[in-house]
């Protein structure tokens, strides 16, 4: 009883200290003034708060005006009214004793007599007024907007070249405003002005800007998927050049009409039937020469969720391959299935991070690399990366196999031994030894794809260095090895230090080769491109790109460099031999993948803009991809076999 009685003294006692008084004696006023009783459009509106409370504070002002709600003790913000109308303003008080409350309106008048401005504008081409504009040639646009109003002035000037804003607030800059169009095609050029009573008008004019040297334009764009991103998947064209596959974290298998005039759908696959939730990252789909399409998504076996191989021909299902059961949302990064026609039967390969399959065959959970005879579907053997397998294995017509590993044990180097593969190991005690990347020159890949040499022998590897301070290109001579296998731990032919980074399972870098054998390798965040003598005795060139780049750069035959700037969602196009950017052409919200060169030299983007999958086809001044490849920039249909 004691103890009870102490709280209840101590409770009176603080009762009083907060001078409480009965509910009878306190009063709220809400109230408030505004510094016009009339405004006119244009006007700024001014709210005084003048609200009170009778022995108690004010706890919580909420206001109500134009559409909007607030709290605020003070009063809201001085504001603008661009309409004409009555607007009604209201104020509701609350005091710290919460059941006393008190409301104030006030309606204002704002008056509309103002007219707005004309916006108008023309241009000229070399002093000839709306002459035809051709790409990477200046044109002045000229501003000819008035404001009917006596007292009207116009005071802000936007133009907007095709998405690229130019604003203005002094009427000397925005008289001639000297513009180059990087791109061609049908591009919208608008100008909006705005007046000193804050009314704007915009005026829309579509330009047929013509083809230059060295600018691109858009073919079409198809927004193929309702759901998911795209990360790390690339489109893949058929040999023919008739077709092109993407596919999205939405797992909807897309094949889409290619070409200049394409942009239509062929058909739509469902490649995860039971909406298993898979990692964002998503495989680029590979075309055989028949054009038969590889590609790997998910579906229940035994009523367990399972990643499967999906075998496609002509826009159906001919039979799928159980890739192994699934315990984590992290499996596939980057890349895309490899196709091998070697000693006479076809293998496609796929590599993972995270995966158990029990498969006869497929070596459990060791199955990092996994090789499946697509006739059948069934496994041949199962290969162990330390660590997982990032990005997609490299198949060589010599019968190597090239996957990179995960953490810094570099990309491990498969040798045939018959019907099958076992990984070159010269060290018994240390499985990595054998590997690219591995000994004295550790680097982490993540990744990054891998390509070769014309010679079948020359690999070209990315990956962070193992201190981490930069990245690194190497290049090896995998030929020895597979003339003495399991005696050679590979030393580089040469490397070089790169700037920018690799970062692991978010953003990989590439290798693209020149036809003169010049080597061009990308890297992630900050963003680079570099171009290395064929030797790699010396860096010839470094792009630092605008945002981050998450891919491979691709070659055209135009002597042309071109890659995707994720982050700004812009295709971006160089000089191969200097470096100097040409174009950078706006697509997307963002484009985390490589562009794709078709066999007729239309540029293929994957990336996500107004929150779908969209792919983008790009008329460029190229008429085929060069003559070279890598693993994601250099093969269109992403066979990941060449030499």
């Amino acid at each position: 009883m004691k103890r009870i009685f102490n709280i209840a003294i101590t409770c009176a006692a603080a009762w009083l200290a907060a001078g409480c008084t009965p509910d009878a004696e306190i009063r709220a006023h809400a109230g408030f003034t505004t510094d016009k009783e009339e405004y006119r459009t244009g006007d700024l509106v001014t709210i005084t708060n003048t609200a009170s409370a009778e022995n108690a504070e004010i706890a919580v002002c909420k206001w109500e005006y134009m559409g909007q709600t607030l709290y605020d003790l003070g009063a809201p913000e001085p504001f603008y009214v661009d309409e004409g109308g009555d607007f009604l303003i209201r104020q509701t008080v609350t005091t710290n004793r919460g059941s006393q409350k008190d409301v104030f309106e006030k309606t204002i008048r704002v008056i509309d007599d103002n007219t707005p401005p004309v916006a108008d504008f023309t241009w000229k081409v070399n002093g000839v007024e709306q002459a035809e504009i051709q790409a990477d040639q200046e044109v002045e646009f000229i501003d000819r907007s008035t404001d009917p109003d006596e007292d009207g002035a116009i005071v802000a000037w936007e133009w907007s070249f095709g998405g690229d804003i130019k604003s203005f607030t002094e009427a000397a800059e925005a008289a001639s405003v000297k513009y180059t169009f990087q791109s061609h095609g049908k591009i919208e050029v608008k100008l909006t002005v705005t007046d000193n009573r804050r009314a704007k008008t915009t005026k829309s004019v579509t330009i047929d800007v013509a083809k230059s040297p060295t600018s691109m334009g858009l073919w079409w764009s198809y927004p193929y998927d309702t759901n998911g991103t795209v990360q790390g998947s690339s489109p893949a064209v058929s040999p023919d050049g008739q077709y092109v596959y993407v596919l999205s974290s939405g797992y909807h298998l897309v094949g889409v009409k290619a070409g200049s005039e394409g942009g239509t759908e062929s058909y739509k696959l469902n490649l995860n039937p039971d909406a298993y939730t898979a990692d964002p990252f998503t495989l680029t789909p590979s075309v055989d020469e028949d054009g038969t399409v590889y590609a790997v998504g998910y579906k229940k076996i035994d009523d367990a969720d399972h990643s499967v191989l999906y075998i496609i021909q002509n826009g159906k299902t001919l039979r799928t391959a159980d890739a192994g059961s699934i315990n984590k949302n992290e499996h596939y990064f980057f890349g895309s299935p490899a196709i091998l026609n070697y000693n006479g039967r076809k293998y496609v390969i796929i590599a993972v991070k995270n995966i158990t399959n029990n498969n006869e065959n497929m070596n459990g959970g060791s199955a990092h690399v996994q090789i499946f005879d697509p006739e059948s579907g069934t496994g041949v053997v199962g290969l162990h990366a330390n660590s997982g397998s990032y990005g997609s294995p490299v198949a060589l017509k010599s019968g190597i196999i090239l996957a990179s590993g995960g953490g810094d044990y570099g990309t491990r180097i498969y040798l045939p031994t018959g019907d099958s593969w076992a990984f070159n190991r010269p060290e018994s005690s240390n499985d990595n030894t054998g590997n690219l990347g591995a000994n004295s020159n550790r680097i982490a890949q993540y990744g990054s794809s891998i390509a070769v040499g014309k010679d079948g022998k020359t690999v070209y590897i990315v990956g962070m260095k193992k201190d981490k301070s930069s990245a690194t290109i190497q290049c090896y001579d995998v030929s020895t090895i597979l003339a003495s296998p399991n005696t050679i731990k590979p030393s580089p032919l040469w490397t070089k230090d790169l700037k920018g980074t690799v970062v692991a399972k978010k953003q990989a870098g590439g290798v693209v080769v020149g036809e003169d054998g010049t080597v061009y390798a990308s890297s992630c965040a900050p963003g680079y491109i570099t171009a290395i003598s064929a030797d790699g005795s010396q860096v010839l060139w470094e792009h630092a790109a605008t945002g981050d780049i998450n891919g491979t750069p691709a070659l055209g035959n135009d002597n042309a460099v071109y890659y995707n700037d994720c982050s700004a969602g812009n295709l971006v196009k160089l000089d191969a031999e200097t470096g100097e950017q040409l174009v950078s052409f706006h697509l997307a919200d963002n484009l985390n993948s490589s562009p794709t060169i078709g066999p007729d030299g239309v540029i293929y983007c994957n990336g996500v803009l107004n929150g779908k999958p969209t792919l983008f086809a790009v008329d460029a001044t190229s008429t085929a991809p060069a003559d070279s490849w890598s693993q994601m920039a250099g093969s269109p249909s992403k066979s990941a076999c060449l030499y």
